[in-house]
């Protein structure tokens, strides 16, 4: 359906006597017979043009030729042949030039797959012969390597995202070069540099990912994020079997021997969202705590987990162990979980038969802090060490507990 309405913007193009073609990632991911997400155009049309022929539209980017065009709740990029003028702060051009030829616009980009466009008829434009690199399975930079990287320094980590994204390898040129240009990646905004990093992690081959990042030392500028990946690059191939990105961190971090505090120090410094933070760093604390051996799978003790971080979260962290016993892991492990869960008889403090307001009647003390360490306490008897769950049973216990405490 995508692709069906995106023709028709080529169709509208053409009709009007301009040149139009399809460019970039879509073209590359067409000929590997991968799933097409975006879909851009390139096209001799000016913005003015654009805008003209297609009334709903949003001027993305108008000052550097972009147009996205809406069909049916589609956006389409829709960008001018363009030149770059100088590169000033390893992101951005200082200016661009629309042009009127396709091989001048193509020659601006990273790599030579994404340097093909296609017209209406699947014929190819492929000056840099990145069909050939395709079938090679190889990352080449267009051009010169070095200025590709010094123009926009983040291109050192897509190439590292698409050998791994795709199984490629590196082109021996191109990879010299990342080696030499890796410090420019130090001056790339962190949030740029924590997406493609996530995009790595979450590719089919991440251990590539790990490994070149090592080889060409882009992280050299920070210490931090050198150690996670030179240490932890020996078991990067089992994030393939993690499903979620805070799993997928939370195992890099475990595999580095990192601490809860060393993992809150990188989470900062990539600018992680709180409630990502929050989550890998407690995945990290539980791992220190049960310390599996790598492919040496035990019983685990699943009670006092379940009571201190409930059911999703240790559903996710065994998803976690799992991997790490991948070689030998045992399907009945999910199950001796569940089974764990479902025989308590009480799974949280709310379940209780009493609540803080009741302790402090029934013991005559004032509110404090002292509430919440009794009640969590009468939660860990009666969940796994038969205390009934009843009023009667749990005040009990609570008036031994306070008074040996004051004792």
């Amino acid at each position: 359906m995508r692709k069906e309405l995106a023709i028709t913007v080529l169709q509208t193009l053409e009709t009007n006597g301009f040149e139009a073609y399809f460019v970039g990632g879509c073209v590359r991911d067409w000929l590997l017979g991968r799933p097409v997400h975006d879909i851009d155009i390139c096209t001799n049309a000016h913005p003015g043009d654009v805008i003209r022929l297609f009334p709903d539209h949003v001027p993305t980017g108008i000052k550097h030729g972009t147009v996205s065009v809406k069909k049916d709740g589609y956006l389409f990029e829709v960008t001018t042949y363009r030149t770059e003028g100088k590169y000033e702060d390893y992101r951005r051009p200082s200016d661009v030039q629309f042009v009127n030829e396709l091989r001048l616009d193509l020659e601006r980009r990273d790599f030579t797959m994404n340097a093909m466009a296609m017209d209406l008829q699947n014929e190819l434009e492929d000056p840099f012969n990145g069909r050939g690199d395709l079938s090679e399975r190889l990352v080449r930079a267009v051009g010169v390597p070095a200025e590709r990287f010094q123009e926009d320094a983040l291109r050192l980590l897509r190439a590292v995202r698409f050998a791994a994204q795709l199984g490629f390898a590196i082109e021996p040129k191109t990879l010299a070069a990342m080696k030499v240009t890796a410090p420019y990646l130090s001056h790339i905004a962190v949030e740029r540099v924590r997406e493609e990093l996530n995009k790595t992690l979450d590719s089919q081959a991440p251990q590539t990912g790990c490994r070149l990042l090592i080889e060409t030392k882009l992280f050299a500028y920070s210490p931090l994020l050198e150690r996670l990946f030179e240490q932890a690059g020996a078991q990067a191939w089992r994030l393939v079997q993690l499903g979620s990105l805070s799993q997928k961190w939370s195992m890099l971090f475990y595999a580095a021997d990192f601490d809860e505090e060393a993992t809150r120090q990188v989470c900062a410094q990539l600018r992680m969202s709180k409630r990502e933070t929050e989550a890998i760093s407690t995945f990290v604390g539980i791992l220190e705590r049960i310390n599996p051996e790598w492919d040496a799978p035990h019983e685990l003790e699943w009670g006092p987990i379940l009571l201190e971080v409930g059911w999703d979260t240790c559903r996710e962290l065994a998803q976690i162990i799992q991997a790490c016993w991948w070689t030998k892991h045992d399907e009945q492990f999910f199950e001796s979980l569940q089974m764990e869960y479902e025989k308590m008889p009480v799974k949280s403090v709310k379940e209780l038969a009493v609540t803080g307001l009741d302790l402090q009647v029934a013991l005559q003390k004032k509110p404090g802090e002292w509430i919440w360490r009794v009640l969590n306490s009468l939660l860990s008897q009666t969940a796994l060490h038969g205390l009934p769950n009843t009023q009667e049973a749990l005040i009990e216990v609570a008036k031994k507990e306070v008074a040996r405490d004051e004792h």
